[in-house]
């Protein structure tokens, strides 16, 4: 008797389902460890979850965008206070800068007139009254006092800054200036408008009038001048600041 075996093609399918259950349960395994996994890390695997978690999320974006907010207000806020502080810092300096300008304490520049005087090239050997054609201490008084009238910001007489204790004087034949003895010519500077200040000295009538009907004076005028500070001794024995109280 003979056997006669079921054909090839027979088993074919049971070899494909047997490999799909394999590959599905490889799948769903790993399903099951990915979804353990997650649990296991706090992550929500359901949709709820996921929703929930979302909500939280948004919440404390929010909550870090409004933290953001106020960091950027402090922050502009710290800006503003140091701009004034700044802002404070450079006008004290520059107070400072223009209260050492007014003692003369410091070198100063700007534009200005140079103001040379000396003795009348008019004086004759044979003339009696020669105190006439020289240059007295009241001369520089009247120029220097002209020139602060006019505007001038800075004077100097011989490289002798003026400032608000300076004297000019006759010591015998010669002028002091800050008790330094200067000689002629005596050189002026003054740093102000230029225009206005050769205008104070040349008025008509002014007090440098008789220096210019004697050829004692000339000025000419400059775009910068450098007058140099005050080198006399500048402490007092005396005078203290008064209380405002």
């Amino acid at each position: 008797m003979s056997v006669v075996a079921p054909p090839a093609h027979g088993k074919a399918w049971l070899l494909q389902i047997t490999a799909l259950c394999v590959i599905l349960g490889v799948l769903l395994a790993l399903s099951l460890k990915t979804q353990r996994d997650a649990a296991k890390e706090g992550v929500p695997i359901h949709m709820p979850d996921i929703r929930a978690a979302l909500r939280i999320t948004k919440q404390d974006n929010i909550k870090l965008q409004k933290e953001l907010a106020d960091v950027k207000l402090k922050y502009e806020d710290i800006a503003k206070e140091q701009a004034q502080g700044l802002s404070s810092a450079k006008n004290l300096e520059k107070a400072l800068t223009e209260t050492k300008l007014l003692a003369g304490t410091v070198s100063a520049k700007g534009p200005g007139v140079t103001v040379t005087i000396h003795d009348s090239p008019k004086l004759l050997p044979s003339e009696q009254n020669k105190e006439y054609y020289m240059v007295h201490d009241a001369d520089l008084r009247n120029v220097a006092n002209e020139l602060f009238s006019a505007g001038a910001e800075v004077v100097s007489i011989n490289g002798q800054r003026l400032i608000a204790n300076s004297s000019i004087r006759c010591a015998g034949p010669v002028i002091l200036v800050n008790s330094v003895e200067v000689a002629a010519p005596y050189v002026i500077k003054a740093i102000g408008k230029p225009d206005v200040l050769e205008n104070a000295l040349r008025m008509p009538g002014g007090l440098a009038d008789d220096l210019f009907l004697l050829d004692m004076i000339e000025i000419k005028k400059y775009n910068e001048l450098v007058i140099v500070g005050y080198t006399g001794s500048s402490s007092f024995s005396y005078a203290v600041p008064a209380s405002t109280d």
